[in-house]
């Protein structure tokens, strides 16, 4: 097995901008499962789209997330500016709400979005503030809500209802430490959770010079959840390929499974993870300097091993397009910059086709932290930065299916 010798399709580790790929709205159930059967998407640019808006201005971090409403307006949310702005479906920026505070209206980093019942976005806030704000879809405060967990993940569903994933931790040592995932359901009118789903996943850590290293979900496995295009709650745990569907009040109507082959974890893997990381570790000059250099010799000298399940998580995110398909996007044993594949599934969780996301002048962000990719009748929606900028470069583009 040999990373350095994968092909380079997109960079997992980059900072982001954002695009949008469309030619018009697809008609038809087969809309856009015919536009990923055909081939690669690739990210070039049409340049009669937001041609006016100065995106350089906009955005500074890659901390962004996104959603688009009904009507195609589109949300972004800027964590580390602690505010939203909000585009008209050409990309035309028509106006940006919050500021950091704990007041009704402000945000502490914000981050996930979503409409609930086509007239409330809903907006995840940094976890530890136990609480998720609704705006109308004018960027008017509605309420706030608090929660007696730190909600990660909060997703829109139906008839009020909203889900997130909650966290429990057991054990404190390098090898036993565990996180226990819970998902529920909350009507947003109501203080009470249903919970639907819950998995243990291994929190292996290394402890180097008195400070513990983990390397979380890329290693571990996590819950992902999204919503379908009818509003019930799909629950997925990437180190096993069955989904479960529930409805808002957390009854199971169905389940599926996925069909990517896992990645058995090996010798050699775990020494080329070991390797991969050490040399990123190492770049670091207050590492690789003076004291500090006994820190990295322990890190080559610890065993990674128990890092690791017994395969890779399969995958590393899931989303819902605009046509209802689930949107899979596979974990590799690559490192570094990576081709971007994704498994698409009908709404009934039968296989459509496998389909690339290739970058070309743009680098491209698809991790389990941002949920920086819509895709809408529109077209594709996601997050990017310019490759050869001389600085860091933000904007929205248009892509046009082949």
């Amino acid at each position: 097995m040999n990373f350095e010798k994968k092909p380079v399709k997109v960079c997992f580790f980059c900072l982001g901008i954002f695009f949008i790929l469309g030619t018009g709205i697809l008609l038809g159930q087969e809309g856009l499962r015919n536009a990923y059967r055909s081939g690669p998407i690739r990210l070039e640019q049409d340049p009669e789209f937001g041609k006016n808006t100065d995106w350089n201005t906009l955005f500074y971090h890659v901390y962004c997330d996104m959603t688009v409403a009904p009507d195609g307006s589109i949300f972004i949310a800027s964590s580390r500016q602690h505010k939203i702005f909000k585009f008209d479906p050409d990309g035309n920026l028509i106006k940006s709400f919050g500021q950091k505070g704990q007041g009704p209206g402000d945000f502490n980093m914000p981050g996930e979005l979503s409409v609930l019942d086509e007239k409330l976005l809903v907006v995840g806030e940094y976890a530890l503030s136990h609480r998720i704000s609704f705006f109308d879809l004018e960027g008017k405060f509605q309420k706030v809500i608090k929660t007696r967990r730190p909600p990660y993940r909060p997703v829109a569903l139906r008839s009020g209802r909203i889900a997130y994933i909650v966290h429990n931790y057991r054990g404190d040592g390098p090898t036993d430490r565990e996180k226990i995932a819970s998902v529920v359901i909350r009507d947003i009118n109501s203080e009470e959770e249903t919970k639907v789903a819950e998995f243990t996943f291994s929190l292996a850590s290394l402890t180097v010079g008195g400070i513990m290293y983990s390397f979380g979900e890329g290693t571990s496995g996590a819950f992902f959840i999204a919503s379908s295009k009818e509003g019930n709650l799909i629950v997925g745990n990437s180190l096993s390929p069955v989904f479960d569907v529930f409805s808002p009040d957390g009854t199971k109507v169905s389940t599926f499974s996925i069909n990517i082959k896992p990645i058995p974890v090996t010798k050699q893997l775990i020494s080329e993870f070991k390797k991969y990381h050490i040399d990123q570790i190492s770049r670091n000059p207050r590492v690789s300097q003076g004291k500090n250099q006994d820190t990295l010799r322990q890190f080559k000298k610890a065993s990674w091993d128990h890092l690791f399940s017994e395969n890779l998580p399969l995958y590393r995110e899931v989303l819902v397009d605009a046509e209802g398909n689930l949107i899979v996007f596979k974990k590799t044993d690559c490192l570094g910059e990576c081709p971007v594949f994704a498994h698409i599934y009908s709404p009934d969780g039968e296989f459509i086709c496998e389909t690339e996301l290739v970058e070309g002048p743009f680098d491209l962000t698809v991790n389990s932290r941002i949920k920086n990719m819509c895709f809408t009748n529109q077209g594709l929606i996601t997050m990017v930065e310019v490759r050869d900028a001389a600085e860091f470069e933000l904007r929205v583009i248009r892509v046009k299916y082949e």
